[in-house]
């Protein structure tokens, strides 16, 4: 049986042209600011296949209340997410889902 205990968030966004080739680099970092917050157990991360620069990532929280504190996190300017939002142009769409 499969476990149906966990939110997916999922973001989609533009990077500006000039981080589009650092990407790998910066989502590294993402990583590694992530593992400071409780409750992630993955996260996927989807470059665009053609040179556009629409890039789109999923993590897996155990909670959506956990997803969430990272997510403000973010959203006040986290110290730790900076490189990251730095190359972000735009947010296209950013969501939680459960199974």
């Amino acid at each position: 049986m499969k476990n149906n205990e966990y939110v997916l968030e999922v973001a989609i966004f533009t990077v500006k042209e000039e981080f589009t080739e650092r990407m790998p680099e910066i989502r590294a970092g993402l990583r590694k600011a992530l593992i400071d917050f409780s409750g992630l157990m993955e996260l996927e991360t989807f470059s665009p296949i053609d040179n556009n620069r629409v890039f789109a990532d999923i993590a897996k929280w155990d909670t959506l209340e956990n997803a969430m504190i990272a997510a403000k996190a973010f959203e006040s300017g986290d110290s730790r997410f900076l490189p990251y939002m730095e190359a972000i142009e735009d947010i296209k769409f950013m969501g939680h889902f459960k199974p």
